[in-house]
Formats: C-alpha cells, structure tokens, sequence
C-alpha cells in the first residue's frame, strides 16, 4: 500500500505556506487545479488533516493534477495581519505556484477552485499575476466587505468572539449561519456538537485575515475588469455570510463571467448547491489542454 502524501511547507516571503498535492492518477492530465478554501482555513495547518482532502478532492484528482493550498504561516507572529492581507496572501500563493514548477510539480497556469474568503484571494491573483491562471471558479466570494453591511457585522462579531476565545459559541454560531437562511431555527445536533469543537491550532491566522478583509484596501470590485480568464462564479440565493448581491457583483464586474445562482443554497455551495461538481467538471474541461 502506498504511503498517504503529506503536506509540504512551501517557502514564501515572510514564511511559509503549505501545499498538498493529491496523489496523480494516469487519467489525471488536464489542465492543473489550485483549491483555495474560505478564510476557515487558517485556523488549523494543512498537516493533520491528509487523508479528508484526498477524499474531499479525489474526484477532481481523478483528471487532472489538484493541489491544496493552506494559508501563509509567517516567521514572525507579530506580522501576521499584513501577512494575512488578501492581497498579500495572493503573492504568496504565486510564489508557492512556481515554487512548486521547479520542484517536481504542475506547469501553470493553473485552474483555481475558490470559495469564499478563497475567492477574494484568487482574484487579486489573477489581476497580479495573470499569467498563473487560466480560469476561476468561484463560489460565495465578494469582492468588497462594505462596512455598513451584514457581511462587515458578521466578520466583527466572529473576530470579538475569537478575540475572546469564545470557541465554542463561534463554532456554534458558524453551524447556524452556514445553513440555508430558510432552515428550521433552533439548536441542532451539527450546532451543539459545533461548540465542542476545540480551540483552533492558529486563531491569530484566522483574525488577521477577518480583519485584513474589512480593511478597504483589499477590496477587489474596481479592479475586476481586468480579469480576462474564463470564469463560472456560484451562488447561494440563502447564503447568511455572503449574499448573493455580492456574489452577483463579482460576476458582472468580470468580462463574460458566468454566474449560477442556486435558490435553495446556503453558504456551503460546494457540498449544497445541485449539480455542483457536474457544473464545475464541465467547465474545468473546456480548458484543459
């Protein structure tokens, strides 16, 4: 039996950023994929959690090289809210592409398979370094946090209860939201069991970015015409963290960009949005090589 691939440490400016390449597969000869996840993904490294992301990914595995990007891990802690920028993280991001060019990994451009605080990154991505990407997929991503609206309250009150490491009734909240804004109300088995959740291995990772991504200058929207890749951009119509105006605004600011908006979906698109993975492998194939 073969040995599990563990994350790698990729060296970036400032740091570090791992990667997990899933395991290849002779079928797997399109176009290269990139996974960036929401902003959830700093609170806890790559390494541990192998064995969930080659089983959450194996699909997409199956045709074409995937690898898993975590966020930056900087040297120095009292860096870590620049480092968590999202504009920031996007040039780390391109640094571990080619990084990983030269040492035994896929060619970019790649493809990129973002979600939420994922998305943001990848489209400072591709309007710095264009020349990495050659189409996006983005589900529940805003390319603004406007500090009057529900997203910029909801990222306040997720960082207070960080801040005060109120861990479980964070976890317990982010059960709730996370569901469709139609869902039965009241506390669920998922929900209870969220606030037994332990406290994350890197919550400063986790706040630097929340807090990086209320900052204006991470805001993407005026920039986004400069975006000239193909791009299928997914909705939640009940998304309670990032609504589907937002999402809708990235869309119409990308030239040609596709948007699919799902009426009974959440915030979870890549698990709740019907047809999801079909939708995402057809589009993936069109530009394979």
């Amino acid at each position: 039996m073969s040995e599990q691939p563990r994350a790698i440490r990729v060296p970036i400016d400032g740091g570090g950023i791992e990667a997990f390449s899933l395991p290849l597969t002779p079928s797997a000869v399109g176009t290269p994929l990139l996974v960036l996840g929401g902003v959830e993904t700093g609170l806890r490294p790559l390494a541990g959690t192998e064995q969930l992301l080659a089983r959450r990914w194996e699909g997409r595995a199956a045709r074409r090289p995937v690898v898993v990007l975590g966020r930056p891990l900087p040297d120095d802690p009292s860096t870590v809210e620049h480092a968590m920028h999202p504009r920031v993280i996007a040039g780390g991001v391109a640094a571990a592409v080619r990084w990983l060019a030269v040492n035994g990994g896929a060619q970019p451009p790649y493809a990129i398979e973002a979600e939420s605080g994922g998305g943001r990154i990848s489209l400072w991505l591709t309007i710095d370094e264009p020349e990495l990407v050659s189409r996006l997929v983005l589900s529940s991503v805003a390319s603004e946090t406007p500090p009057d609206s529900p997203m910029a309250s909801r990222m306040t009150q997720w960082i207070e209860m960080a801040e005060r490491n109120e861990w479980g009734a964070f976890f317990g909240n982010m059960a709730v939201v996370m569901r469709p804004a139609s869902a039965e109300r009241g506390a669920s088995s998922f929900e209870a069991a969220a606030q037994l959740q332990p406290r994350p291995a890197t919550p400063e990772r986790f706040i630097g970015e929340l807090k990086a991504t209320l900052d204006p200058s991470s805001f993407v929207t005026d920039r986004l015409g400069e975006i000239h890749v193909p791009t299928l951009v997914l909705a939640g119509t009940l998304d309670q963290v990032v609504p589907v105006a937002a999402t809708q605004l990235v869309a119409e600011g990308i030239p040609r960009a596709r948007l699919e908006v799902d009426p009974t979906c959440g915030h979870t698109v890549r698990t709740s949005f019907s047809g999801y993975h079909e939708l995402v492998e057809a589009f993936l194939a069109e530009g394979d090589r």
